[in-house]
């Protein structure tokens, strides 16, 4: 192929200066004066808390800190209504900060700092910030802050600050306040941001505070104006072991230093995702009783003060130590470590964020505002494929939340006039929360994404359990969605409509490649499901779903008469019936990027380009289905047409390229996925990480580089495609309850089970026994 063709980034060199952002394969530092995407570079997350670091810029509406699921709620007011749009829209809300804190010494603020860093630490799991102020007459103040978002434990977060004098003793006086501070901001023209919610937002409620031995200030209640969602958060601190308020004094003796220890604990209801059910109407969130998470977080806060910093700092480096143990990838690439630190910075946001998993988990994870804190596909094509191979327990808490949308999405499929369940294109609580319809509610993949996963996890898990009582739910109730959705047309095939792929550039399209080929998988996987039930098990589904006879064989005829695209005259897979009468995109002259921001919707339309990669993500899904030149053939012919405004799109680009022989061309998507946040290649990094592009970087060296498939748990092999530079890649799997560890070299795949029994895959088109 031309390379001339491809847009190519410069990332051959470091996209980072080395100065500023030191290289250590376990650390990542910034030294100097933060910018504006500092604060979700060093954000912290357990899953259920997310605590962003400190940036040059004004905080995203109002708050550094975020809960898991905890939203607001606002009227969609469209320009002109029509039957089944979205009505009402969420995005993500903040609440007040426990790690916002005011010096002054002998009265007077101090200024701006004149040595500001901040830091990542991979295996204490912890970040620090630093600062020296300039006291004046040679007296110099050096404070740390060290915070810790506990991962093996939901509600906790812990920060110690260290107080250094230099020249002079010195009286700091704290102000240490929860920061409930909700200035609003609007979004611009870029969809990618959050939404303006003008009238919403947090109120405090009066509620009895339980001070156990702090001060009433420290503890508070919250809800939301229009979602009536509740949380409550409370915080204690210490010095020399003895409980100080919220502002206090602290004497800091010349060369010497004294420690302030906080804690503090976060309470919120879990969200049941809201729909009709039977006739029922299923409750938005549990009875909100305020005082109850104000007792919540009193005691853990006493539970916290009793274990002490030091052993919560060992329990977090425990739990790191075994999701290293179990996920960590080692790259010998010849460098000098960027690319390895890199590479644990973007396994590290991925822990973070899905360490726990209370309601699911959003593009951004809880780094930022970005998308209004909804998520999407993302997860489970994404993300789930990660803690599928790491941390099986955790892609079925995923898994499960999904489950727990079933009623909203039957109260969706209704509406849009389908059988079965439509899950939302973008959402938090369950209901779709997308406006444009055009790229969003038409993107009815999101189905067979979602049951993709849940083959994946089964397959390669074993997870019968899951399968029965909630997997094969969703399997049934996307089948009937396909089903009833297409039709079938006078040439003897089943087409399906008017949708949009994962190519949000080519939108309301006939016979969408990617979805008829996914949801082709879906009506199969979902038939061989039901099929496999028997005795109790099957009687139990087929009562709860109300299967009727021969509706699995129906899914089946479906499946082999669906319309798939293709040009013979090629050799190529159409990514939908009029790809080849659209105009091509004038990529000589019109060149701003990303189109999304210069070019009207109906302009990008009608024109053959892509913003990410469809009939190719499909090939590398659905592996097993394609041979290799058929692979190429697709390659060459999309990836010229495609953009990359996606940062999901680089990945499975980088896959496709390396197994196809384009060896630099995929080492170039993956170091476009490697440095999409930390080189802010998408100029929005300040909004919060690209959580499923982190997922796509696990998935570009692991089945990119390292050759893993399975195909939706088809078969599982391992045919390798070390970069020529590379000398060894090394990563670890978790496959039906035995870990492996697999080292690749330029002449040998070596697998080592390191505990369970024997596993049997495909290595290199070979049989082999582990």
């Amino acid at each position: 192929m031309d390379s001339n063709e491809i847009r190519k980034l410069d990332l051959q060199g470091d996209p980072l200066d080395a100065r500023r952002y030191p290289i250590d394969p376990w650390k990542f530092t910034e030294y100097g004066e933060p910018s504006a995407e500092s604060a979700t570079l060093f954000s912290l997350s357990n899953g259920t808390i997310g605590v962003r670091g400190e940036a040059n810029a004004p905080r995203n509406l109002g708050s550094g800190t975020f809960l898991s699921g905890f939203h607001e709620t606002f009227a969609i007011r469209h320009a002109e209504e029509a039957y089944g749009f979205a009505r009402v829209g969420q995005v993500v809300q903040g609440v007040p900060d426990t790690v916002d804190f005011k010096f002054s010494v002998d009265g007077k603020e101090l200024g701006r700092a004149q040595q500001v860093s901040q830091s990542f630490d991979f295996k204490d799991g912890t970040a620090t910030r630093s600062y020296i102020y300039d006291i004046g007459n040679g007296a110099s103040l050096e404070v740390d802050i060290v915070t810790m978002v506990c991962l093996f434990r939901a509600d906790l977060m812990a920060t110690a600050l260290t107080f250094k004098a230099h020249g002079c003793a010195l009286n700091v006086h704290v102000e240490g306040k929860m920061n409930t501070d909700q200035p609003v901001v609007s979004r611009d023209v870029d969809p990618r941001k959050a939404d303006l919610i003008a009238d919403g937002g947090l109120r405090k409620l009066e509620v009895d505070a339980i001070s156990r031995g702090v001060a009433d200030e420290s503890f508070g209640a919250f809800h939301c104006l229009h979602s009536e969602l509740t949380m409550g958060v409370g915080f204690c601190q210490q010095v020399d072991g003895e409980m100080v308020p919220a502002v206090f004094d602290v004497a800091v003796p010349d060369g010497g230093e004294k420690r302030v220890l906080r804690y503090a604990a976060y309470n919120t209801y879990r969200i049941n995702p809201i729909g009709i059910d039977e006739g029922l109407q299923v409750a938005t969130i549990e009875t909100q009783n305020s005082a109850e998470l104000i007792r919540l977080c009193a005691q853990t806060l006493q539970w916290a003060v009793a274990q002490g910093f030091e052993a919560l700092q060992e329990q977090q480096r425990a739990w790191l130590a075994r999701f290293w143990q179990e996920s960590d990838v080692e790259v010998d690439d010849g460098g000098d470590g960027r690319l390895q630190q890199t590479l644990h910075w973007e396994l590290f946001e991925l822990a973070q964020a899905t360490a726990t998993v209370p309601n699911g988990v959003s593009a951004k994870g809880l780094s930022g505002t970005g998308y209004s804190g909804h998520y999407f596909w993302d997860t489970e094509t994404y993300i789930a494929p990660f803690l599928i191979y790491t941390n099986p327990a955790l892609a079925r808490d995923i898994l499960s939340y999904r489950f727990r949308m079933l009623p909203a999405a039957r109260k969706r499929a209704r509406i849009m006039s389908v059988e079965g369940a439509l899950f939302p294109w973008r959402s938090i609580n369950g209901e779709e929360a997308s406006a444009f319809f055009e790229a969003g509610t038409a993107q009815y993949h999101i189905d067979a994404d979602i049951a993709y996963a849940v083959c994946q996890y089964v397959a390669v898990t074993g997870d019968h359990d899951f399968l029965a009582s909630e997997g094969i739910d969703i399997l049934v109730e996307t089948a009937r969605m396909w089903a009833s959705l297409g039709y079938m047309g006078w040439d003897g095939t089943f087409h399906i409509n008017t949708v949009t792929g994962p190519d949000e550039y080519t939108a309301l399209v006939d016979d969408n490649y990617y979805t008829n080929v996914m949801a082709q998988f879906n009506l199969r996987k979902a038939a061989e499901a039901l099929e496999s039930l028997s005795g109790d098990e099957l009687n139990a589904v087929v009562q709860r779903l109300s299967v009727k006879p021969g509706e699995s064989m129906r899914w089946r005829e479906i499946a082999e008469l669906m319309k798939l695209p293709y040009d013979e005259k090629l050799g190529i897979h159409l990514q939908d019936d009029d790809i080849m009468r659209r105009e091509p995109w004038d990529f000589e002259h019109d060149t701003e990027r990303p189109l999304l921001l210069h070019y009207h919707p109906m302009v990008i339309y009608r024109r053959r380009v892509l913003k990410q990669t469809d009939t190719v993500l499909a090939l590398y899904l659905l592996s097993s289905k394609f041979g290799l030149d058929a692979k190429r053939r697709d390659f060459d012919f999309y990836d010229p047409l495609t953009t990359g405004d996606s940062s999901l799109s680089a990945a499975s680009q980088c896959i496709l390229a390396a197994e196809v022989g384009y060896g630099d061309l995929a080492m170039q998507y993956f170091l476009e996925s490697l440095y999409a946040d930390v080189a802010n290649l998408h100029s929005n990094t300040s909004d919060g990480i690209h959580l499923a592009s982190a997922g796509g970087v696990w998935m570009s060296v692991v089945a990119g580089f390292g050759g893993l498939r399975d195909s939706g748990g088809e078969e599982l092999s391992i045919d390798p495609h070390l970069p020529k530079d590379w000398e060894s890649l090394t990563y670890r799997l978790t496959v039906r309850g035995s870990r492996l560890i697999v080292n690749v070299t330029h002449g040998e795949v070596s697998i080592h089970r390191l505990s369970g029994d024997p596993v049997t895959l495909k290595v290199k088109g070979e049989s082999r026994t582990v």
